[in-house]
């Protein structure tokens, strides 16, 4: 799995505007919309161009995995990806208590044990949502799930 991070960087108003007009376009995160222009934009550049970038991507990616190796706790038993924090309880509840699951957002990847949820996310559990949908997310990350935010994505 390719780790994800958030890049913070300052854009136009317009180019804010294109970015979501093409997430709408063709319903995926704005994320998705800048990994495609960024690849076409790489595709284009001539030969010896692509290769610099390529090689100092590679050397990025290999630290980045070996900081991943470092950071990051052991494999969750669930993982899912959801558009936002999203909390499913028929995966929750099958862990056992020190069992953890990872929810890869476009915000970041978060991971916890089923004991961290019940005890960082009480109101959760008790919501109608998760107790009758069996879902639960939030519109806007909460502060307290930044703890639960894996490496130095953010």
């Amino acid at each position: 799995m390719i780790r994800t991070t958030t890049l913070v960087s300052s854009v136009s108003a317009r180019t804010k505007l294109l970015v979501d007009a093409l997430s709408a376009l063709i319903q995926s995160p704005a994320g998705r919309v800048i990994d495609i222009a960024i690849a076409d934009y790489v595709h284009r550049l001539d030969s010896s161009e692509k290769q610099a970038v390529e090689e100092l991507t590679n050397v990025a990616m290999s630290r980045l995995t070996k900081e991943t190796l470092e950071t990051v706790p052991g494999d969750p038993v669930a993982t899912y990806e959801f558009s936002r924090l999203c909390f499913k309880r028929d995966v929750i509840e099958a862990l056992a208590p020190n069992d953890s699951f990872r929810v890869i957002t476009p915000s970041g990847v978060f991971q916890m044990t089923r004991n961290d949820f019940y005890r960082v996310f009480p109101n959760v559990t008790q919501s109608r949502s998760y107790l009758t949908d069996g879902i639960y997310h939030y519109p806007k990350l909460p502060s307290r799930a930044e703890q639960f935010r894996l490496g130095s994505e953010g």
